[in-house]
């Protein structure tokens, strides 16, 4: 994934620069992350300056990873939570429901305890490829297309 941005602050003491970038047209219609605007910012450790140009860079096969981690592994323990309690229970409704309830819930503290692990290491955290002074005039030329 490549988003291309601008930075728009930037704190010498600790090298974090606050990134803004245009989201691209299916984030405007999804709202999954709850910024519903168009656009997004990110901050990184970076070697910049306010005013420049960045390319932000994340392995396509880790936000591949990080989207299943995010939507299919609660969906399972949900399901999984639903038929054991549904099972377990000779088909009550409310004890499915429970099930369903507590196997999301272990899911998402499974979830939370794995972005600890993983928070920081530099394979799963997105990081500034490259910093122009001005705005190049073709994004495709930088790998970014349809992301102006």
């Amino acid at each position: 994934m490549i988003k291309f941005g601008q930075v728009t602050a930037y704190d010498e003491k600790t090298g974090m620069a606050t990134i803004t970038y245009i989201r691209p047209e299916a984030c405007a219609r999804c709202g999954a992350c709850g910024g519903l605007s168009q656009n997004g910012s990110i901050r990184l450790r970076a070697d910049c300056a306010v005013g420049n140009w960045v390319k932000v860079v994340l392995p396509d096969s880790r936000f591949m990873t990080a989207t299943l981690l995010a939507y299919i592994i609660p969906l399972i323990g949900f399901l999984a939570g639903l038929f054991a309690g549904s099972v377990l229970s000779g088909g009550s409704e409310l004890w499915a429901l429970g099930g369903s309830l507590l196997g999301l819930g272990l899911c998402l503290l499974g979830m939370k305890w794995n972005e600890k692990r993983i928070a920081g290491k530099p394979e799963w955290t997105p990081h500034v490829e490259q910093v122009y002074t001005e705005r190049p005039d073709s994004l495709d030329a930088i790998g970014c297309s349809g992301m102006e």
